[in-house]
């Protein structure tokens, strides 16, 4: 049986047949569209991971009195962005 399959059109693709681009495979028909899927996956991540980080840009996260205010006031934030999306699992395992 085979491990690869086409991440567009779900062939099951001999290893020989198989064209991988960031951990998606694809046939050679295919091959362009999955990298457009896949680059703007990544992209698409991206940006969202930047966006959970972003309200903590120039703030005080120190151990001064300041910092602690700041890390008790954005708690739920800094818990958000320390967990890794279930999305870029997923974009990790090469899904789409």
């Amino acid at each position: 049986m085979s491990n690869y399959t086409c991440q567009k059109c779900k062939a099951k693709l001999k290893a020989n047949e198989a064209y991988e681009y960031r951990g998606a495979f694809a046939c050679a028909e295919h091959f362009d569209e999955v990298i457009e899927m896949r680059d703007f996956e990544r992209n698409q991540i991206a940006e969202e991971e930047h966006n959970k980080t972003k309200v903590f840009e120039g703030l005080d996260l120190t151990d001064s009195s300041i910092g602690k205010a700041n890390r008790k006031l954005l708690k739920r934030h800094i818990e958000i962005a320390g967990k890794e999306s279930q999305r870029l699992k997923t974009y990790e395992r090469g899904d789409l």
